[in-house]
């Protein structure tokens, strides 16, 4: 075939018609009024819809989540910041399906101009909810203890500076809690780590049934616990605690009663700190340490209040 034959056959319409149809990612077309008038068999499936409900009945902005983002596309076509006036490179925006979902998605487009006027503008939408999912485990598994599926001490860090922040900002209080497991070790050595791990995960359980759904809860490690309380008291940290240490005290015997009687059930202690005025999360986290081995000294299972400063004794 010849330069000008191939050059003909490119150009054929139907040739061009079925590579639309082939791309393996969503192509979109629009005229002038937003209206879509290409919808390829890939947008079919990311869209969830049939073309004969889209081509020539449904505007642009009815597919993205909000609305307006189409707007906001439409106006970064025209500037330079994204491959240059008329052109739009890899953005990440979110779509709507007909199921109603959020599509994330990588979207390149270009302006459509003929004899020097703008007749429309074509989209290629690339699905990303597949690389999403990936991230978004990959982080889940990054700030999560295995064992359990509490947060970890990495993200127990992170939670606390941020509420620490939050907290002074709004002005509006917040209590940290340190728990430690009393006779955990003895009860570990005598049935073994499957048995000790069955008690970590009893009190990742009881934590989570007794969190409300703006609070936190992280295993520190080994047998180190602590929540963060957003928008609590002291007092009303004790409660919460005493709520928990309850719990946890009374589905000892049905969890781990088939063990018998041998060593004295593992219990809970529990320190509490309330953030002082402008206090960093490491002193924050000292003071409710000491409360927590104040508890121990004490005899264990029972929560102590941590001293508004930190003595040398």
């Amino acid at each position: 075939m010849g330069n000008r034959e191939g050059a003909q056959f490119m150009a054929d319409q139907s040739f061009i018609d079925r590579l639309v149809q082939l791309c393996p990612d969503g192509i979109i077309g629009v005229n002038r009024e937003g209206t879509i008038v290409i919808f390829n068999e890939a947008a079919e499936r990311l869209f969830k819809r049939d073309d004969d409900e889209v081509l020539g009945k449904l505007h642009i902005t009815d597919i993205y989540r909000p609305p307006d983002v189409a707007r906001q596309i439409k106006k970064l076509l025209y500037d330079q910041e994204h491959g240059g006036k008329g052109r739009l490179d890899e953005v990440e925006v979110e779509v709507i399906n007909a199921e109603g979902q959020n599509v994330p998605i990588r979207l390149s487009a270009a302006l459509l101009v003929e004899n020097g006027q703008e007749i429309g503008s074509v989209g290629f939408f690339h699905d990303m909810t597949a690389r999403k999912e990936l991230e978004e485990e990959l982080l889940r598994r990054s700030i999560t203890d295995s064992l359990t599926g509490l947060y970890n001490r990495r993200h127990f860090h992170e939670t606390l500076s941020h509420e620490v922040q939050r907290s002074q900002r709004y002005r509006r209080p917040l209590t940290l809690a340190m728990l430690d497991l009393d006779s955990f070790k003895p009860f570990n050595d005598t049935y073994g780590h499957h048995e000790g791990d069955n008690i970590l995960r009893l009190v990742s359980d009881t934590m989570r049934a007794s969190l409300r759904q703006l609070d936190h809860a992280f295993r520190l490690g080994g047998d180190e616990f602590a929540f963060v309380l957003v928008e609590t008291d002291l007092d009303q940290g004790l409660m919460a605690v005493e709520r928990f240490r309850s719990a946890f005290n009374q589905a000892w015997p049905t969890k781990m009663g088939y063990l018998g009687g041998k060593l004295p059930p593992v219990t809970v202690s529990i320190g509490l700190a309330q953030l002082g005025d402008g206090e960093k999360p490491d002193k924050l986290t000292m003071r409710a340490d000491l409360a927590m081995y104040e508890a121990k000294k004490g005899g264990g299972n029972r929560a102590v209040k941590a001293r508004p400063e930190i003595k040398q004794d």
